[in-house]
């Protein structure tokens, strides 16, 4: 396996672990424990996480070396309004300038994630919920996929997968909202493909807006 093999392997084994709660917030990221525990050497480890600072999941904390983001209400806050702003200006480009090739992403899209989450209503597993947040990174990606801007969806991607740390305490917190949220998915789906602008957005704000008013319940 080539170095960059190993060092993607290890940034994505890392991200997830911060991104599904076994690296908790706040928590030193002791290169020692973490070439135990990932089989990585140190100079991967520094490359990794510096790529892990840059995504926006850790952090350096002078000379003592890295640290898991801490999640806080205002972290919160304003992943939520870049979300709103990068997914809504992109579902609004996608809609207008997106073709058949477009529709048959988001119909793929949704059906992957609809298959996960009905299984999600039975039974709730580390394996589901990270299965389920890869189906649904790539619905809310198919959805603003005709934007024009490889720039757009690359930013998109790196705050979806930060707002991702609180979807999942979420979780952990509420548990899965069941018909609610597949409800929503639906909704956004059938305005989309339907080319209701209005009505796609202002429904796909509300699906993201649950998440701010949630934690305060």
């Amino acid at each position: 396996m080539s170095s960059s093999t190993v060092a993607e392997t290890v940034y994505n084994e890392i991200r997830d672990d911060i991104l599904y709660g076994e690296l908790q917030p706040g928590v030193k990221l002791k290169l020692d424990a973490l070439r135990e525990r990932y089989n990585a050497g140190v100079n991967t480890l520094r490359e990794v996480l510096n790529r892990l600072v840059a995504s926006g999941f850790v952090f350096v904390e002078g000379q003592k070396g890295f640290r898991v983001v801490e999640t806080s209400p205002s972290n919160f806050k304003e992943l939520t309004s870049m979300r709103l702003l990068l997914e809504c200006e992109g579902l609004a480009a996608s809609i207008n300038q997106g073709d058949v090739e477009w529709e048959a992403r988001v119909a793929g899209a949704h059906h992957k994630l609809s298959s996960i989450e009905k299984q999600m209503l039975s039974e709730e597993s580390r394996e589901l919920t990270v299965r389920w947040s890869q189906y649904d990174r790539e619905f809310h990606q198919a959805l603003i996929s005709a934007c024009g801007s490889d720039l757009h969806m690359r930013l998109h991607r790196e705050i979806f997968d930060q707002f991702r740390r609180y979807v999942v305490i979420e979780l952990k917190t509420h548990g899965f909202r069941a018909h609610d949220i597949i409800d929503e998915h639906r909704a956004i789906y059938d305005l989309a493909l339907a080319r209701d602008l209005d009505g796609a957005i202002a429904k796909l704000t509300d699906h993201i807006e649950t998440y701010r008013r949630r934690p305060q319940d």
